[in-house]
């Protein structure tokens, strides 16, 4: 397989996560040969890391579509600043592998589709906990309909983020609607994922207590209809206490006809047949888990093999359940997900 060139939108953070992950991983199949970052000091540090000189070094987008000699572009900046790089890079003829939320409103999300249905480019976004052991079993459970029919689905994300900054940053407590732009896209995803279905209809209850570090809403129960009959529902709270559900250790009960499906952590199961004991056990592991599923799933797909699971065309329907929250959560109406997307 040819080894690709990779152009890199972002060095810190996440971003830097990134960059460990390329070329601890997947050395053998990409090479960043360019890096993006408003950082002077990150462009510095991680550049001389990666053996970039100067001129594979840049602080603007359009320079380093024009000057960057690049196969394909990752994208791990905040969200605001995707559209810029994500349309610039299929217009200039490069496919792309972006971080989650795809942007930071709607209409920026529907122009990167509609770049990537314009180009025909491979575009893909991040949805990293799809790829954990246990989750892949529930879906495995779901196919193959040895408990008969799903039901419902049910997710719980809580974290005790009672004390200021105790979410990584300051910013995440400052912000409008932190928990569903930086928590439940995550976790709406997830319940697509697990239910097999798309989201219809979306309503439900955004709220703050008292005792929250948050400026804003920091929890929320959403219920969702889903495209193939099955319902969800999701509690969200980031302002937590006692019982936890806190990253990678989320709470999901999927109903069937035969019994129900419970999982937590990255690969604990329990089953709960119909007459028969609990069962409790470890999901097989996976070749390639979280965000290096991801990686090894697009460059795949650059080599000739199947579009991502999460290709930004599939990937906006989650983005448009996070909207449907903030619009449900604001005027209490229930929210038409094909409305938002069409």
């Amino acid at each position: 397989m040819a080894r690709h060139r990779m152009l890199m939108f972002g060095g810190s953070g996440m971003a830097g996560r990134w960059v460990d992950w390329i070329t601890g991983s997947f050395g053998d199949r990409a090479e960043i040969v360019g890096l993006v970052d408003v950082a002077p000091d990150v462009l510095e540090s991680q550049g001389e890391r990666l053996g970039l000189d100067s001129s594979q070094r840049f602080t603007d987008t359009a320079t380093a579509l024009a000057s960057c000699e690049a196969d394909f572009v990752g994208v791990a900046t905040p969200p605001q600043f995707h559209e810029q790089a994500v349309v610039g890079a299929l217009e200039a003829g490069m496919p792309v592998i972006t971080e989650k939320p795809i942007a930071d409103t709607l209409e920026s999300a529907r122009r990167m589709v509609d770049a990537a249905d314009r180009t025909g480019l491979p575009c893909a976004v991040i949805q990293n906990y799809r790829y954990e052991p246990n989750k892949q079993e529930v879906v495995r459970l779901r196919e193959s309909g040895e408990l008969g029919r799903l039901q419902h689905v049910i997710g719980r994300y809580a974290c005790d983020y009672r004390q200021p900054s105790s979410w990584g940053k300051q910013w995440r407590h400052d912000m409008d609607f932190g928990l569903l732009f930086e928590g439940s896209v995550h976790h709406f995803d997830m319940l697509r994922f697990l239910s097999g279905g798309d989201c219809e209809t979306l309503v439900g209850f955004g709220w703050n207590p008292e005792w929250s570090s948050f400026r804003h809403f920091s929890s929320g129960m959403y219920l969702m209809k889903m495209s193939n009959g099955v319902h969800t529902f999701y509690e969200g709270n980031s302002s937590a206490a006692g019982i936890t559900n806190c990253w990678h250790n989320e709470y999901y009960r999927a109903e069937f006809e035969e019994g129900s499906v419970e999982v937590w952590g990255t690969d604990q199961v329990a089953i709960t047949r119909v007459g028969q004991d609990h069962e409790t056990y470890r999901a097989p592991t996976l070749t390639w888990d979280n965000h290096q599923h991801l990686f090894a799933e697009f460059l795949d797909w650059l080599d000739g093999g199947p579009p991502s699971a999460t290709r930004i065309q599939d990937n906006i329907q989650s983005f448009a359940m996070v909207i449907a929250a903030v619009q449900t959560t604001t005027d209490g109406q229930p929210k038409q997900i094909s409305e938002l997307i069409a």
